[in-house]
């Protein structure tokens, strides 16, 4: 439950700004990450998820469905080995673990989400803020990877990075600061289509639990 939550939450909290300027070479990185994202409005993706401990042991595998629109809607549905369900609509975010016929729900704001890819809504400057980034090409250009060290000292993770054939997101792997890594692989892509009214907008089960910490 612990690797749903992080992985969640590095896909939908917003960036930490950092004070110091970027070099050129940074700025330039992330130029074009951002000229990348910019392309994609909305998003629906299936995403194969791999987490491995520090010694690169197993520890979960998992099937997940991602939905998002910019700049701060989001929809993340593990589909196996369980199911659970987190969505947020900019202003709260909605947790549904079935299991335990349970809901909670949270407000969407800066302090209680610290870190990124909201990213996929990124600016140029403020993503070089907010992080050391490096790019390359590979499969002779083919494909563009770009790694992304958090500069602010509370981030959830040590490294990041995104892997993009053209403008279409492939791969995402992260690391957190006792090692364990997860990595998530996008198939199935829909880029900017049209997102069905009410995908961010969660409608309550009958017989559940609900915590809400938005009172």
């Amino acid at each position: 439950m612990k690797t749903f939550w992080l992985t969640f939450l590095l896909l939908v909290s917003p960036l930490v700004m950092a004070q110091e300027p970027a070099p050129s070479g940074e700025l330039a990185a992330a130029a074009q990450l951002a000229a990348i994202l910019e392309q994609t409005r909305t998003l629906r993706a299936d995403v194969d998820v791999l987490t491995l401990d520090q010694d690169g042991r197993e520890i979960q595998e998992s099937k997940a469905l991602l939905v998002m629109q910019k700049p701060d809607h989001f929809y993340w549905e593990i589909l196996s080995p369980y199911s659970e369900t987190m969505l947020t609509n900019g202003e709260r975010i909605w947790r549904f673990e079935p299991d335990l016929e349970q809901v909670t729900v949270e407000h969407f704001d800066n302090d209680i989400n610290r870190t990124p890819v909201m990213l996929l809504n990124g600016d140029a400057a403020d993503i070089a803020e907010s992080y050391t980034i490096a790019s390359a090409d590979m499969d002779g250009g083919v494909l563009a990877r770009f790694i992304l060290y958090p500069k602010a000292s509370d981030s959830l993770f040590t490294r990041l990075s995104l892997t993009f054939a053209g403008s279409s997101l492939e791969e995402m792997q992260f690391e957190d600061s006792l090692g364990q890594k997860t990595s998530l692989t996008f198939s199935g892509l829909e880029a900017n289509a049209a997102i069905e009214p009410g995908t961010f907008e969660f409608h309550m089960p009958d017989d559940v639990e609900i915590i809400d910490n938005t009172q």
